[in-house]
């Protein structure tokens, strides 16, 4: 059972994935091995984990897509199987509305996501069509995402400054060993990265730290669906007039029930990701949607039947994570 605790301790490492023990527990008005004890009872029932995602500047040098897919009845279930497989389709889940399964896909550069879309689909057991829309622009994705458990005050206590971006950072062959460890454990300490990775634990620190700094790359807590407290997730396609596209972007991004809100080129030019307890609450947004943009359309509603898997890593029926594909969200250095 997920207690209110366990509630404030995933929110302190929504906002600072890495944060000290000490620290969570100075907000938290505990200990910090108390605070580590909660945690590690929580990841090893697979509750929550910790994992690299695409960052902010992710779209300066690597490449996405969302991907709609419709199937013959009785193949979905093998089709998601093997979506699951496949390391580039981050997220797959099965979804409402005229299309059965919802995929992002990252790829490291444009000609992998072109391969990825077009050899990966014919292999793909009953796919009757597919719809497939570029990433853009990111006005929100899902590791800015908050529960709002902490108080504002005790949420400032976790944050994490800033650090000045690295120029021209370029990922090599460390990079991709500490990401592929960091997907498997997003908390594991220098000196265990280190030794995975044939380093010192201090180079493994500097590395990371400087990765994460650089903006492509960030980590984000994720948790089953026991810590979402009855919260469904419901994604609008919406193709706006051109002279809105950038203010209903930001008015999205700005919800603090938005998981994601991408700019995209596709029959529709916006994508977002609510996560409500009500699907009415996607009507009230509609009508929003209609006084700011006049002449805006929806295009398609979709609510999240079952995730199957979510950046990477593979979840059973209440959204425990099994293990992990790791993403490839980086292009090593010739």
């Amino acid at each position: 059972m997920i207690t209110e605790l366990d509630l404030e301790i995933l929110n302190a490492l929504q906002i600072n994935p890495r944060a000290e023990w000490s620290r969570v527990a100075d907000a938290l008005g505990l200990s910090g091995p108390t605070v580590a004890r909660r945690w590690q009872a929580l990841a090893g029932d697979r509750l929550a984990w910790i994992t690299p995602s695409p960052g902010q500047r992710y779209l300066n040098a690597g490449w996405s897509a969302f991907i709609q897919l419709s199937s013959l009845p009785g193949e979905t279930e093998a089709l998601i199987q093997r979506l699951c497989a496949e390391p580039a389709f981050g997220t797959v889940s099965m979804v409402s509305g005229s299309h059965d399964v919802f995929i992002d896909c990252f790829a490291s550069s444009h000609d992998e996501l072109m391969d990825i879309v077009t050899d990966s689909f014919p292999k793909l057991p009953g796919v009757t069509h597919r719809e497939v829309v570029f990433v853009t622009k990111l006005y929100r994705q899902a590791s800015e995402w908050r529960s709002g458990t902490l108080e504002p005050a005790r949420a400032r206590q976790v944050s994490s400054q800033s650090k000045a971006a690295p120029a021209g950072y370029s990922f090599d062959r460390l990079d991709a060993a500490l990401l592929e460890e960091l997907a498997k454990d997003g908390r594991a300490s220098w000196a265990d990265l280190g030794v995975a990775c044939g380093v010192s634990p201090q180079t493994a620190r500097r590395r990371v730290e400087r990765f994460l700094a650089s903006g492509y790359v960030t980590l984000r807590c994720d948790t089953s669906t026991a810590a979402n407290r009855g919260l469904r997730e419901v994604t609008l396609m919406l193709n706006i007039p051109a002279q809105f596209v950038d203010q209903v972007g930001r008015y999205f991004a700005a919800q603090s029930n938005c998981r994601l809100c991408a700019q995209v080129l596709g029959t529709q030019n916006l994508v977002v990701t609510l996560w409500v307890r009500d699907y009415l609450e996607a009507q009230a947004f509609e009508r929003e949607l209609a006084e700011r943009a006049p002449g805006s359309t929806v295009i398609s509603r979709q609510a999240v039947v079952r995730t199957y898997k979510r950046l990477g890593h593979l979840l059973d029926g209440s959204g425990r994570s099994l293990s992990v594909v790791p993403l490839p969200l980086w292009r090593e250095a010739p």
